[in-house]
């Protein structure tokens, strides 16, 4: 392919998210939705006249699909290095674990009985219920943080639930893959899996106590252009290699990151987020969002009708209700414990990875992928919506 084509999307897509995205931030709408518009616009409606027509396996496909799998990355990073207050953050695990425990339940319970109902398979089952349990990291912070809500209370103990809630998830995909393929629990491969988790969590907390701030002091005594960004740039991406040497989300990784790296005082200075922004949300993240409206399919979601719709209502419905109940427990009053439920609905990374995984076992039918996509796109869509109606009544 010309690299006269790859620079016009490119373009186009950077141009096209931040125009689209002022009108909607003018309407008092999150951002985000421009982004996912441009995706849905560019996968479903520009290739009908012949123009930008992202086909599959093409050069362009490629680069966006790596260009997409950095803006996650990003995304996470810059949350962790911006937003977060480590100390204060490891102090709310305790009211963040009800949160997690029972916004991860109900949506489970939710996606296995709806998909026993249509399909009655309960491998599917099993795989859907898990694609349920998984909040997207990405979106609910980008929606929190969008509606300047990300560095309360609220804010904190939903992003530290999304987090163990991916831990979880992990482990909950590693029982599943061993039932679906053996027939029984692999308590071997449960085992394996808690024991990287665990490893993994020791190596973030010691490198970021011992061997950070050491770099931070060698990196800041360099006397080449650039130097604290470009080590922490490369830092971060051998962090999110090493995250998926562990078997784990890169996303995981990236957030781990950042956070540890936060409280370093020579990192963590005005110069250094105002590159951190930059690179992420000027140039990155917005193809992470793209590419989710990219992924939706209008035809295919007219194959899998009835069941997408419920399945949808089921998870948004559970979840408030999972949430609620955890917020609840945790201490939060009502109206707090609503905006913890909704701030939890958003779906995207380990569920379409839950979901490819079914494809790879011929477990799920391609129609029922479809299904997830449309359910990832719309609760990414839903979520700010809800948000901001709870958040403004509060």
């Amino acid at each position: 392919m010309e690299i006269g084509i790859i620079l016009l999307t490119l373009g186009f897509i950077l141009i096209s998210v931040k125009i689209l995205g002022e009108g909607f931030e003018r309407l008092s709408i999150p951002s985000i939705f421009g982004e996912i518009a441009i995706g849905m616009i560019i996968g479903s409606l520009l290739p009908l006249y012949g123009i930008i027509v992202i086909s599959a396996g093409s050069d362009l496909e490629i680069i966006f699909k790596i260009l997409a799998e950095l803006g996650v990355i990003f995304l996470l990073f810059s949350i962790g290095f911006e937003k977060i207050e480590l100390e204060k953050l490891t102090i709310k695990i305790r009211k963040a674990l009800p949160v997690t425990i029972l916004g991860a339940a109900f949506p489970f319970a939710a996606g296995f009985l709806i998909a026993q109902e249509f399909f009655n398979d309960i491998n599917v089952s099993l795989l859907i219920g898990t694609a349920l349990a998984s909040t997207s990291i990405g979106v609910s912070a980008r929606t929190l943080m969008d509606l300047k809500y990300l560095t309360t209370t609220v804010g904190a103990v939903v992003l530290l639930a999304a987090v163990i809630d991916n831990f979880l998830s992990l482990g909950v995909l590693a029982i599943v893959s061993g039932i679906i393929t053996t027939g029984v629990v692999s308590y071997e491969s449960l085992m394996f899996t808690i024991g990287q988790l665990v490893i993994f969590c020791i190596i973030v907390f010691m490198t970021g106590k011992f061997l950070f701030p050491r770099i931070a002091v060698f990196a800041d005594k360099m006397i080449v252009d650039e130097a604290i960004f470009a080590i922490i740039i490369g830092t971060l991406f051998l962090f999110a290699y090493l995250t998926e040497i562990f078997g784990m989300s890169i996303i995981i990784g990236a957030f781990l990151f950042g956070a540890s790296i936060s409280v370093i005082p020579r990192f963590k200075t005005d110069v250094v987020m105002h590159k951190v922004r930059g690179i992420s949300h000027g140039f990155f993240v917005p193809f992470f969002f793209v590419g989710i409206g990219l992924q939706f399919d209008f035809n295919a979601l007219q194959a899998v009708g009835s069941f997408a719709v419920i399945l949808l209502a089921g998870l948004i419905i559970s979840q408030i209700i999972g949430g609620f109940l955890g917020g609840k427990f945790s201490g939060f009053g009502a109206r707090d414990s609503i905006i913890i439920g909704m701030s939890l609905i958003p779906r995207n990374e380990l569920a379409l990875i839950v979901t490819a995984i079914g494809l790879a076992l011929n477990v799920l039918k391609p129609e029922i992928f479809s299904a997830i996509v449309f359910m990832a796109v719309a609760t990414t869509l839903a979520a700010p919506l809800l948000l901001r109606m709870a958040i403004r009544s509060n």
